[in-house]
């Protein structure tokens, strides 16, 4: 996922701090460092109980992770594991997991997200370009069963 996609995803940022704003423009133009860097200042300046909190130190973990530091997921697992509002959150862990190369994390951290935000465009396309199957109705047959077949295209018409 390149950042010039990225800029399809994000939503109005017009009621957080300048410092955040200039880091997603940043982020736009593939200038990590100074996206990481005013990330990170927006994420300093807010005490945790912030509206703006876990986004912040979203996108600070993410920009970290794609300058190369891995204590970018850190952060990024650690502010999703009390997330419940912001989809964005997710997002951002599901893009720095498929940076290491962890789909299985990725596929997770997708369905996570959309049970909190489930019309997030960012997850949806990202979920839909890996591929994801939703679940099977009949547990204990596998997918490759002829009856799981027939039902699944009796309910995909």
């Amino acid at each position: 996922m390149s950042t010039e996609e990225e800029h399809i995803t994000y939503q109005d940022y017009s009621l957080c701090s300048p410092n955040f704003i200039n880091g997603i423009e940043f982020l736009k133009r593939g200038m990590l460092s100074q996206a990481s860097h005013c990330f990170e200042m927006a994420y300093e300046k807010v005490s945790y109980r912030d509206l703006h909190y876990t986004k912040y130190a979203s996108f600070c973990g993410y920009a970290r992770v794609l300058n190369g530091d891995r204590g970018g997921l850190s952060i990024c697992r650690e502010v999703a594991r009390n997330e419940m509002y912001d989809g964005d959150v997710y997002y951002n862990l599901a893009k720095s997991e498929w940076h290491y190369k962890d789909r299985k994390r990725t596929v997770l951290t997708l369905e996570q997200g959309l049970g909190v935000d489930e019309q997030h465009p960012g997850l949806r396309d990202f979920r839909s370009s890996l591929g994801v199957r939703k679940k099977i109705i009949v547990g204990p047959l596998s997918r490759n069963n002829v009856l799981i077949n027939k039902i699944g295209k009796l309910f995909r018409k």
